[in-house]
C-alpha cells in the first residue's frame, strides 16, 4: 500500500500523476481553533453544494452565510477559516482539473463500517473531533470486507489501526481497491466537524437522487 505524507499542500497537484492510495498532508491548527469549534458545534449541520475553482471563497461564504451567527462570522477566527477551506478547494480542482467540485461540511457522521468510497478521489479534512480512521492492506482481510463480515473480522491487527489528525488534509483513492476507513467511535457518538470535497460528477448525481 502506497501512503505518502507531505509538508505542502501543493504537493498533492500531481496525486493524479502517482500511485499513492492515500497521501497526507500534516499542518497545525489555527491559535485558538478549538475553543471557536467548540461554539459552532453546537449547531449540528449538514451542508452541501457546488464550488467553483475561481470563487472557492465566496461560494463557501455564501453556503455557510445563514447557519451560523452574525457576530461569529465577524470573527478573525471564522474568516481564517473560510479561506482555509477555500484553498484546499482550489487544489482539489488543480487535482481533478476542472472547474467546479462537490463540497460538504457536516456535524454528523455515520459510516461505522470499514468501507471503500464508490469515487475516484476523495479529501477530507477534520476539522474538529477525532479524525478518520484507516487501515492499511497489510492489517485488512479484504475477502472479510467484501463478504459482509463485521468490522472485527476486518481488522487483522488493530494495534495497525491509524487516524487523521486534525486539520490535516487527507486525499485518497475510492473503487474495488480503495482505502479502507470508517468514521471513528468518538466521532459517531459526538458532533465533530468535518470537509469532504468529491469530484463534479459525484456531486451531482447525488444531488439528482436527492430531487428524485
Amino acid at each position: 500500500m502506497n501512503v505518502v505524507k507531505l509538508k505542502n499542500i501543493n504537493q498533492l497537484k500531481d496525486y493524479q500523476l502517482q500511485d499513492y492510495k492515500l497521501a497526507i498532508v500534516s499542518r497545525n491548527p489555527i491559535a485558538g481553533a478549538d475553543i471557536f469549534f467548540e461554539i459552532i458545534k453546537k449547531t449540528q449541520f449538514q451542508l452541501s453544494g457546488k464550488i467553483s475553482k475561481h470563487s472557492c471563497y465566496e461560494n463557501i461564504k455564501n453556503l455557510l452565510s445563514k447557519t451560523f451567527p452574525k457576530h461569529l462570522q465577524k470573527t478573525q477566527i471564522y474568516q481564517s477559516w473560510l479561506y482555509d477551506m477555500s484553498i484546499v478547494s482550489e487544489v482539489f480542482c488543480d487535482i481533478h482539473k476542472g472547474e467546479d467540485i462537490g463540497f460538504f461540511l457536516t456535524t454528523r457522521r455515520g459510516c461505522a463500517r470499514y468501507h471503500v468510497d464508490n469515487v475516484p478521489l476523495r479529501l477530507l479534512v477534520t476539522y474538529s473531533g477525532q479524525g478518520t480512521e484507516w487501515i492499511p492492506d497489510t492489517a485488512a482481510n479484504r475477502k472479510a470486507f467484501i463478504s459482509g463480515a463485521p468490522n472485527n473480522e476486518i481488522v487483522k491487527d488493530k494495534s495497525k489501526r491509524q487516524f487523521i489528525e486534525n486539520w490535516d488534509i487527507s486525499i485518497f483513492r475510492g473503487g474495488s481497491n480503495g482505502l479502507l476507513h470508517r468514521t471513528p467511535d468518538t466521532a459517531l457518538k459526538e458532533p465533530t466537524i468535518l470537509m469532504r470535497l468529491d469530484c463534479k460528477s459525484f456531486f451531482d448525481e447525488i444531488s439528482k437522487k436527492l430531487e428524485a
